[in-house]
């Protein structure tokens, strides 16, 4: 059991920010503590106060305009809000440390790790008074390195973020927030940006190393799944202000507050009643086939170094979409999803193999300037898809303008594409950094239907939203379908999403489908064993659903997935 006293404890806590004159309340009368050894779980929507207190304990908020009205926040029973800089900020790193969401935004990428990771221990000395030699921190860096499982640390120090895989930049940023042996490590959506089983190994580092480091874990997510696997107990947020608290199996066998409730029913089920379910299948006609298809990349080491080597990414892929269907293409980071989906809008051309669009090879449909208007894509993430350099209007217009509207017609077209996409009028005239990150979304996807499209290509469409968020997005996207009768491409990670909203998938595993078909079938009595892996590694939310996954130990899985994580 954690030890009982509190390594962090918030108290009363009041946080105002005031722009242009007018001060905003954001947090009201937040209070919450976090013991030695204890894993705790902060949860909530996108904008209800998480990522304002996670900074208010670190001491990062902007001051003006941010300020702090109300409140003690005690590390070890010492008040940070009047400790003097110099002395809180000898507490980060070494006393509390964080992991953020992303971490390709978290590292500079044209410093190689070995860098970035010495300049962190260099920058501590300095702050901590202490002396070390280069040999010395480097050995500190290399156990670091072992202690979250990256055996070949010399590998990874030469390497620069972007030659890493997803869980590996990540698991180096836990080793970033660990190299000055902090006591508390706050989390801030550690898993949200990987496939299910890269997250569900950050997750087991991260139980591991509570228990063997002695650390303390704040936990900020709105995955709920991964709440239930975590946390000890668990914080919930709405609107700046704990609606709930309890423990882990209080809050999930029996949740008091209706916010939290609503949180919980908005999780798409991985087994069970579904949220959502698509009305009418797709039809007979096929509108995109694959037959063999190859995609070969030539990688060279250096600009002058002749010597080449070839990766398949792509792997003699058969499939057929339909027209009408919600197509998934599922798989972990890596496996080909979205080298399949710049196949299919000819970006790439196939090394071997044929994409038929039609009826015709997609080569000849590609010169003809009606392709891309029955052909459009919606990113994974709206705000940097967005030009922040222009208003909503002006990115609606951008597509239109090539489709040969102008004047009087491209304005009311505007109106048209922010009406079906439920925004206001009024919203022509802002910015994306003005967007909620699902309002940043709807313009998106307003903007991939402003040509009238007959097929769209949704890649992570939802992964960077908030279940809740994620609901109203998936929500509009039927609708959009049944009205516009329209063909959907889904690529994603997320199974339990992918379930509710698709009428078949395909699942990939490095570069080939290893199984494919409707969705309850692959669902209920999945075939391949990499499948089974994925099944099994997803985070859910009842019993219920925990006993119908399939049985795959933790060995099984690492044997499935053994090298498919690679440099």
């Amino acid at each position: 059991m954690p030890d009982s006293t509190p390594i962090l404890k918030i108290s009363d806590l009041d946080i105002g920010f005031t722009t242009y004159g007018r001060r905003i309340q954001v947090l009201h009368d937040v209070s919450l503590s976090v013991g030695q050894g204890e894993r705790v779980a902060l949860i909530g929507q996108s904008g209800s106060g998480k990522t304002v207190t996670m900074r208010a304990v670190i001491g990062t908020l902007p001051m003006p305009p941010a300020d702090i009205s109300r409140g003690s926040i005690k590390y070890m029973g010492k008040e940070l809000l009047t400790l003097a800089k110099r002395e809180r900020n000898r507490l980060k790193g070494a006393g509390i440390s964080i992991v953020l969401q992303d971490p390709l935004l978290s590292f500079n990428p044209v410093l190689t790790i070995e860098r970035q990771m010495e300049d962190v221990v260099r920058f501590a000395d300095l702050r901590l008074g202490r002396s070390s030699t280069r040999k010395n921190r480097r050995q500190l860096i290399l156990d670091t390195l072992e202690k979250v499982q990256l055996k070949e640390g010399e590998r990874v120090l030469k390497a620069y973020p972007m030659m890493l895989s997803g869980g590996m930049r990540q698991r180096v940023l836990i080793a970033l927030a660990l190299l000055n042996n902090p006591r508390l490590l706050i989390a801030d959506e550690p898993g949200t940006a990987l496939d299910v089983t890269t997250q569900q190994e950050i997750l087991n580092l991260l139980n591991r190393l509570v228990a063997d480091e002695g650390l303390s874990l704040l936990l900020i997510t709105h995955n709920l799944g991964v709440v239930r696997e975590m946390a000890d107990r668990v914080y919930v947020m709405r609107r700046g202000q704990i609606v709930e608290h309890g423990s882990r199996e209080a809050l999930f066998s029996q949740a008091e507050h209706a916010y939290t409730r609503k949180l919980m029913n908005s999780v798409p089920a991985l087994y069970g009643d579904k949220v959502r379910g698509i009305i009418n299948s797709g039809s007979d006609t096929c509108v995109y086939q694959l037959d063999a298809v190859c995609k070969d990349f030539i990688i060279r080491k250096g600009v002058f170094n002749r010597k080449a080597s070839t990766n398949r990414a792509v792997d003699r892929v058969d499939l057929s979409v339909n027209q009408g269907d919600v197509f998934g293409i599922a798989g972990e980071s890596g496996s080909g999803k979205t080298t399949l989906a710049r196949l299919l809008l000819g970006f790439y051309e196939p090394s071997n193999g044929r994409v038929i669009f039609d009826g015709k090879p997609l080569s000849s449909a590609l010169g003809t300037p009606s392709f891309r208007k029955r052909v459009q894509i919606v990113y994974q993430n709206p705000g940097s898809s967005l030009n922040p350099r222009r208003s909503v209007a002006q990115a609606l217009q951008v597509p239109l303008k090539f489709a040969g509207m102008s004047g009087a017609q491209m304005d009311e077209r505007v109106s048209e594409l922010l009406a079906m996409v439920d925004l206001p009028e009024s919203y022509r005239s802002k910015y994306p950094h003005e967007l909620s990150g699902g309002q940043k979304q709807r313009v998106a996807i307003a903007r991939a239907l402003s040509v009238s499209p007959e097929i769209v290509v949704l890649d992570e469409p939802t992964s960077a939203l908030d279940v809740m968020v994620q609901n109203t997005i998936i929500e509009l996207l039927l609708q959009l379908r049944a009205e516009l009768n329209l063909t959907y491409i889904f690529i994603s990670h997320d199974l339990s999403l992918m379930r509710n909203f698709c009428n078949r998938v395909a699942i990939m595993f490095r570069g080939q489908v290893c199984e494919q078909g409707d969705v309850d079938q692959i669902f209920e009595h999945p075939s391949h064993p990499y499948t089974r892996a994925l099944l099994s590694a997803i985070p859910v939310i009842s019993e219920f659903e925990e006993s119908r996954k399939p049985l795959v130990s933790a060995a099984e899985r690492l044997e499935v997935l053994a090298g498919s994580t690679v440099l």
